[in-house]
């Protein structure tokens, strides 16, 4: 399962210290089972409407441009850094935006400023860089600094070059909204947005790092601070420490994902949470992640995109407010479930298996780390695999068989189920 890119980060004189969440976002994946997942956006050009009255709590109709949603779950937007075009990540998660190594040479970002940021279980070297400019639709703020780090295992997650993501420091200067009907976003003016009786609004907090969090509950449980965390590829992820206190896994069959990032890889469990609530919202049957190392000492867990995107949203950080509205089942982002096992990483020509679940398909039919998929059906790995719809494989119903061939020419097939 792909993680969240995200990290929060407080600068401290010689080191940052940050939150960093698992999924696509300071290069914290889950390289477990779901790691790679991907849709295929739909084009649309920049127009001012409101769709009917859907739209109508802003002051004026909002400029509406077109939003990627990458790996099933990722909001992939375009956006300029110092003057030249890129697609970047739209990840509340992070509190400060993050470029790639690659991105910063190429627009000779070299003289870096050393820091160490604090990841979830140990600490890695970053550059900083001042005073970047960042263009958002006709936003275009002169952000007092950026990380400059390894983005290469979210790019391997995702298939595809990740250039930026951009953090709270980017979305604390307007009125994010998100449609996920039309695969649209809009960024407005703060205070722009009045909202009708169909949206359900949840303050959000602070935490100590400024990381973003709204209250949730959690299977009927007094409702408790998550990161909110767009960079997030996890529906939810709770402390194992929350977790125990509150018997959260009694009864249930849990499996295993493996979670890497700038600090290393651990390994975390994989369950399903029977309800998340938010305010009067609530969604059943939620894939999770049970972490043992959670740095943010004002949260529990986070809720990242999967959740998040069964609702129209709008998000003003100015006002210290989300809405949330329920969208159309159609128009909501797939809380996808794997059924394989296998967690793959993707390159142009195949599939590197980097974790195997305990429990899974693929645990009982004898993979391993290291193997290589080159086809699957019959059908090639290549440059489009995240782009298409082959990626889907691993989602299949329970009981499909899938006929995944190995560099070394031999072919196996896998029954896919559920195993947790």
């Amino acid at each position: 399962m792909k993680e969240s890119l995200s990290i929060n980060l407080v600068e401290t004189g010689a080191e940052m210290e940050t939150t960093r969440h698992a999924n696509r976002r300071t290069a914290l994946i889950c390289l477990g089972a779901g790691l790679i997942v991907t849709s295929v956006p739909i084009p649309l050009l920049a127009a001012r409407t409101d769709r009917g009255q859907s739209w109508g709590g802003f002051a004026t109709p909002p400029i509406w441009r077109s939003l990627e949603v990458g790996t099933g779950d990722t909001l992939i937007v375009p956006a300029k850094v110092s003057g030249l075009a890129i697609d970047a990540v739209l990840d509340s998660g992070s509190g400060a935006s993050i470029i790639s190594k690659p991105l910063a040479a190429k627009l000779g970002m070299t003289d870096l400023e050393p820091r160490r940021i604090n990841g979830l279980s140990g600490k890695a070297p970053v550059g900083l860089v001042r005073n970047v400019a960042v263009m958002l639709g006709a936003y275009a703020p002169v952000l007092p600094f950026a990380v400059i780090a390894d983005l290469g295992a979210i790019s391997a997650a995702f298939g595809r070059p990740i250039d930026m993501l951009l953090g709270a420091d980017v979305l604390a200067g307007g009125c994010v909204a998100l449609d996920f009907a039309t695969r649209r976003f809009a960024f407005e003016r703060p205070a722009s947005f009045v909202p009708g009786p169909e949206w359900t609004a949840l303050p959000l907090g602070h935490g100590a790092k400024q990381e973003l969090f709204v209250l949730a509950s959690i299977a009927g449980l007094d409702p408790v601070p998550l990161m909110l965390d767009f960079g997030s590829s996890s529906a939810l992820m709770l402390s194992s420490a929350y977790i125990e206190a509150h018997s959260v896994l009694v009864g249930k069959t849990v499996s295993t994902a493996a979670l890497g990032g700038v600090e290393g890889v651990q390994i975390v469990k994989a369950f399903v949470a029977d309800t998340v609530s938010l305010g009067a919202l609530s969604s059943a049957l939620v894939p999770a992640l049970a972490l043992d190392r959670w740095t943010s000492v004002s949260t529990v867990g986070n809720v990242g995109m999967p959740l998040l995107g069964q609702f129209d949203i709008v998000l003003d950080v100015s006002q210290g407010q989300l809405w949330l509205r329920s969208a159309p089942p159609r128009a909501r982002l797939p809380m996808l479930k794997d059924r394989s096992g296998l967690g793959l990483a993707a390159s142009t020509t195949d599939l590197t298996v980097v974790h195997v679940a305990s429990g899974s398909p693929a645990d009982r039919a004898g993979w391993a780390v290291g193997e290589h998929v080159v086809a699957v059906d019959g059908r090639p790995i290549d440059d489009s695999y995240t782009r298409g719809l082959l990626w889907q494989w691993r989602y299949g119903p329970a009981g499909s068989r899938v006929t995944l061939k190995l560099a070394d020419g031999t072919t196996r097939i896998l029954k896919l189920a559920d195993y947790y």
